[in-house]
């Protein structure tokens, strides 16, 4: 009888330490992934950048396992593109690149965090809205010809002074050295005189 109560107490302890561990796992607070809004770089992209969208990624109870940005250039009727960001766990920063696009093209993106509990968080998180930015027009050929403009002004001004250094420099003319023999022929004749 002392064996099989033993074994009983035993038997209760144990099953009393799982109830109370079953209770505080269902009452430990839920893992909670947080996604900072988003930063893009250029802040405002032309249709020759490639745009890196940066955000900070948390967990309160767990490790990030992945994060993706999921895109969309024409407002999800048919095409999305889904991008596996890099994270830095040290610095809790997920970053991925999205292409360059064409001019006036409009971006709208949300991202994805998944932990390891396995949590799936989406941010934005409220249904129909997502980030976005708008593509501008490249900047490219106007730098081009605003540099094509200051070389022919540079090229124009650089001729100008070369043809006024040899206006300067110029040997005299025929009419100039008549006139400075005449005056020497004079003054012999001044000279020479009785």
């Amino acid at each position: 009888m002392a064996m099989t109560t033993k074994r009983s107490l035993s038997i209760l302890l144990l099953t009393l330490a799982f109830a109370i561990g079953s209770v505080a796992i269902v009452h430990a607070p839920a893992s909670v992934t947080t996604i900072r809004p988003p930063v893009i770089s250029p802040t405002s992209p032309t249709s020759s950048d490639l745009v890196t969208v940066a955000t900070n990624v948390t967990s309160s109870r767990s490790t990030i396992q992945n994060v993706t940005i999921t895109y969309t250039i024409d407002n999800w009727k048919s095409s999305n593109v889904t991008v596996v960001a890099t994270y830095n766990s040290t610095s809790n920063i997920a970053k991925a690149k999205i292409p360059a696009l064409p001019p006036s093209t409009h971006i709208e993106y949300y991202i994805t965090a998944f932990d390891n509990v396995p949590t799936k968080t989406v941010s934005p998180n409220t249904t129909g809205t997502y980030y976005s930015y708008d593509v501008s027009a490249s900047t490219s050929l106007t730098s081009i010809t605003t540099i094509t403009y200051i070389l022919v002004g540079v090229a124009i001004a650089a001729a100008v002074g070369v043809v006024a250094i040899m206006i300067l420099r110029a040997p005299q003319t025929k009419a100039k050295r008549a006139k400075s023999t005449s005056t020497q022929n004079q003054d012999w004749n001044t000279s020479n005189s009785p």
